[in-house]
């Protein structure tokens, strides 16, 4: 009968016992043996990039160079790539002036000083220009419209670069199937408008279970399209497992590197199970801010577990509902317990102001209804945990005996420790 700890986040924990007859599946990132250098998988990576020349054969002198970093909500190490970036960029005579970094931070707050230090260290925040700015605020240049209608609004700031870098780090993602590439420029750099419409075109265009764990999916390919329009010359994206250790990084073309950077986390993030569980105890960690966030862990967890089962969903919530992305709260409030079509009908007459906020609710609709869940959480309200329609259990092994109760005491359990960056397939051993 093994007791298994899990966390909420970081440094908060909590157990759980199962009985071995009951335990189907623990599903936990894939080992890829020793874990490398991080200096060295980064300097490999700039040495021998996938579908572009090296860095320092692209840029000029007299170049302004703008590189995109993600926020503080993505674990990516830029305080560790950016040196060996900047060092590239020295070296080919570009000076330090005409180098700024971009948060790229889609429709999330704007970094407090604290967190730009512990994303990109002490010292680049004190030589170079950091842009981190409220993404409503622009300025915003027009570059036309997608093949399929968005609008194409982009930050002039980084329209103004010469040559354009961007850093970022490939997890499983809700609306793009892996995060990293192209996404960085949209919704990454992008204005409400045309975030809304691509929040909301990634929502209905393809199913949601579908989406996840592609690369070349519908919403991806109106990335794509937007980064070829803007001009994104070159990223590093990096693969990491559960504890932030570094296992790869891959430099180079925007599309071409960033198919390479998925394939090694689907072999890491990608966990074959022998099948789909009635009971689910799944941790959004490490995307425990609040639901905003946590909605990712949700919708990926519902591959591992039977419709009609139930899902243990332990969400931390310190921010709530939407603290991560306080002026979305208003419309998920509105949105949330309406069904999918209702919410798409709404958008059609005009009611929906905040169409990225829409984005959650929608994704919410989509799952909500295959399972009952039941929520253990730290800090969510009576009140938000019954707008989202779950459950509230005092401890997850409280909401494990209730589960039991519900589904019999033989039914099966999956548990999946890490649920805001694994993946399940149902793979039946042979």
């Amino acid at each position: 009968m093994p007791t298994i700890e899990l966390a909420f986040k970081p440094g908060v924990t909590t157990e759980i016992t199962i009985d071995d007859a009951n335990l189907l599946f623990y599903a936990i990132q894939q080992a890829t043996g020793e874990v490398p250098d991080p200096e060295r998988v980064i300097e490999d990576a700039l040495a021998r990039p996938i579908g572009t020349p090296p860095l320092e054969d692209m840029v000029s002198a007299d170049d302004q160079v703008t590189i995109l970093v993600d926020d503080i909500t993505r674990p990516t190490p830029a305080g560790t790539i950016l040196p060996h970036l900047l060092r590239r960029l020295h070296a080919a005579g570009v000076p330090e002036e005409a180098v700024t970094i971009f948060i790229a931070m889609g429709t999330h707050r704007i970094m407090t000083e604290s967190e730009i230090q512990a994303k990109l260290g002490d010292e680049i925040p004190a030589r170079y220009r950091v842009i981190n700015r409220d993404y409503r605020r622009g300025p915003f240049a027009d570059l036309g419209t997608t093949p399929s209608g968005t609008p194409i609004h982009v930050n002039q700031d980084v329209l103004d670069a010469d040559f354009l870098i961007a850093v970022g780090n490939v997890v499983p993602h809700v609306s793009a199937g892996w995060g990293g590439g192209s996404k960085i420029i949209l919704p990454g750099v992008c204005s409400r408008r045309t975030s809304d419409r691509m929040h909301l075109m990634a929502c209905t265009v393809q199913p949601v279970l579908e989406v996840l764990g592609t690369r070349d999916n519908r919403p991806r390919a109106e990335m794509d399209a937007v980064a070829a329009q803007v001009g994104l010359d070159f990223i590093v994206n990096v693969v990491m497992d559960e504890d932030k250790h570094l296992l790869g990084a891959y430099a180079g073309h925007y599309i071409e590197a960033h198919r390479a950077a998925c394939r090694q986390a689907e072999k890491v993030m990608v966990v074959p199970i022998p099948a789909q569980a009635d009971i689910l105890i799944v941790s959004a960690n490490p995307c425990y801010f609040d639901y905003w966030q946590g909605i990712k862990a949700y919708a990926y967890a519902h591959r591992a577990v039977r419709e009609g089962g139930i899902m243990i969903f332990l969400l931390d919530a310190e921010e709530g509902l939407c603290g991560d992305a306080p002026t979305h709260e208003p419309v998920l409030h509105e949105y949330m317990q309406q069904s999918f079509e209702a919410q798409v009908a709404a958008v059609e007459r005009g009611e929906v102001d905040d169409l990225v906020g829409l984005n959650v609710p929608m994704y919410h609709a989509m799952v909500h209804d295959r399972v009952r869940t039941i929520l253990v959480t730290n800090h969510m309200s009576a009140e938000d945990a019954a707008l989202l329609e779950f459950d509230l259990a005092p401890s997850v092994q409280a909401a494990l005996d209730r589960a039991y109760a519900e589904l019999g005491r033989h039914a099966t359990v999956g548990v999946i420790p890490f649920g805001g960056e694994t993946l399940t397939r149902v793979a039946p051993t042979e």
